[in-house]
């Protein structure tokens, strides 16, 4: 098994997606304590969604490119 600094950064790319996915309000929203109508809820999960797409692609291209080269 060989290091591949790819599937470093697909984790990363993982686990802030996770975050974001997480932590979906925005600071301004927490600080005057009211409900974010749920549409935007949403919205706001779109990049942790599309992060954590990127880095199962990552992890998925290393993972075809660790079985051709083999």
């Amino acid at each position: 098994m060989y290091f591949n600094f790819g599937i470093i950064f697909a984790v990363i790319c993982l686990v802030g997606g996770i975050l974001m996915m997480v932590f979906y309000q925005p600071f301004w929203w927490l600080m005057k304590k009211k409900e974010m109508p749920d549409h935007y809820k949403w919205y706001l999960r779109i990049p942790g969604l599309l992060l954590m797409l990127f880095g199962i692609g990552i992890i998925v291209i290393s993972i075809i490119n660790s079985f051709m080269t083999k």
